[in-house]
């Protein structure tokens, strides 16, 4: 069950295991995506949970569709998505809230309704903050301001062209940035993983917030104190609030203390792409075994490290730009399915009709992303840039020093005891 299409690379790895796969998607502008690749996707209405009595295993790839979610998961086993999935991650407040209900230690914030009362404020205190929209609004809108006087030539822009009903304003908080992430379900909790991500479009932090830029995953020997000190506070509440599913805890880590940013309750794009290197098992047994409410123990990584970095063609990241620039049909060379699929992942990418070659679909300009293993993060790294290198797409973009801000901030938390075991 798919919002926008980012789930196709799964059905098709899923059918790959030899599973029997149906492929649902909510918005059909998104249909293009791996087309001819995964199955022909079926269009259904939003928060409609699509015949669940028929399926062994249904999967949700994003939160947004949480009543369709907890109204299959009634019938039958389930995977991700859920109204306290919609609420983590779209109700800002709530998260927070929740946060700080499990004893996670979370920056000051304050929530407002009205763009003036977030600028008095902001003229009041003086302070650099984050801006952070509630409700379904793209993840570009949050904004990491590099002083208050930023913040309100960026509010300023912002509220002339786009309207966001509530938001808040969280005091900003100098450390390195650690996702840490476990899988949920009625038995307990597993597999504590880490991912360093980098967000901005271009090299040294510049340009948009993209979701994604690049990034790195790895399932640390034994529990780390990023983990116990953050999101292993909120297993035992998630637990008993019935949550299943894969919860992603983004922090800021400060020298003395970890704070707790934002849930991503649902598969990480590319974070969870990178996962499903690292188990020693198929990724559709492990989702079936979580769904299940079996424990899932014991599962000693195949790789230490697993990386990618994100391809695009023009006119990516601006989605909704005029037809004219989108980059349909421009030719894929160096991907061959057979061989790659399960180490790249890819989104606006087809088949061409009656044949092996590949094209680009159109969409959105956000080709894929090559995913690396190795036993250190460089290794794994210069895997994905050796793909990369292979590849001959015209006019290829991709970020070039992923690696580079990745391992230095592996280092940073490090030196912190940060990524100490117990």
């Amino acid at each position: 069950m798919s919002l926008h299409g980012d789930g196709a690379w799964y059905a098709a790895l899923f059918q790959r295991e030899g599973h029997d796969v149906y492929y649902t998607l909510y918005d059909e502008r998104y249909a293009g995506y791996l087309a001819g690749i995964a199955p022909e996707p079926i269009i259904v209405a939003k928060n409609e949970a699509y015949y669940p009595e028929l399926y062994d295993l249904i999967v949700f790839d994003l939160s947004g569709a949480g009543k369709a979610a907890d109204h299959a998961r009634t019938i039958s086993p389930t995977i991700g998505g859920s109204t306290l999935a919609d609420e983590l991650e779209h109700n800002r407040t709530f998260g927070l809230e929740y946060m700080q209900k499990c004893g996670i230690s979370v920056p000051p914030y304050e929530v407002f309704t009205d763009p003036a009362e977030g600028i008095r404020y902001l003229k009041k205190t003086k302070k650099r903050t984050v801006f952070k929209p509630c409700g379904e609004n793209d993840c570009s809108v949050t904004y990491v301001s590099k002083s208050h006087e930023d913040m309100i030539r960026f509010m300023d822009v912002l509220f002339r062209k786009t309207q966001v009903k509530e938001y808040v304003l969280q005091q900003y908080v100098k450390g390195a940035e650690i996702s840490t992430e476990m899988w949920v379900n009625e038995s307990g909790y597993y597999l504590p993983n880490h991912t360093l991500e980098t967000k901005k479009l271009m090299a040294g932090d510049i340009g948009p917030a993209t979701g994604c830029a690049g990034n790195v995953c790895w399932i640390p020997m034994g529990e780390t104190a990023a983990f116990r000190r953050g999101l292993k506070l909120a297993a035992d509440r998630l637990i008993q609030d019935g949550y299943v599913g894969p919860i992603d805890l983004n922090c800021i880590a400060t020298e003395d203390e970890i704070y707790g940013i934002e849930w991503t309750p649902r598969f990480g794009y590319e974070g969870t792409c990178n996962l499903t290197r690292l188990l020693p098992i198929p990724f559709g047994q492990f989702l079936y075994r979580v769904a299940l409410g079996e424990r899932a123990d014991n599962l000693i990584p195949a790789n230490s490290f697993a990386a990618s970095i994100r391809i695009s063609v023009p006119p990516y990241p601006l989605e909704d730009a005029p037809r004219r620039l989108y980059g349909e049909g421009i030719p894929i060379q160096g991907i061959e399915l057979e061989r790659d699929l399960p180490n790249f992942f890819l989104q606006d990418v087809r088949r061409v009709p009656d044949s092996d070659e590949l094209e680009t679909a159109g969409v959105s300009g956000f080709v894929g992303a090559p995913i690396g293993v190795g036993e250190t993060m460089f290794a794994a790294f210069d895997s994905v840039k050796q793909k990369i290198r292979s590849l001959q797409i015209p006019d290829l973009m991709w970020r070039v020093d992923v690696d580079e801000v990745c391992l230095n901030r592996y280092k940073l938390l490090e030196n912190h005891g940060w990524l100490r075991t117990a």
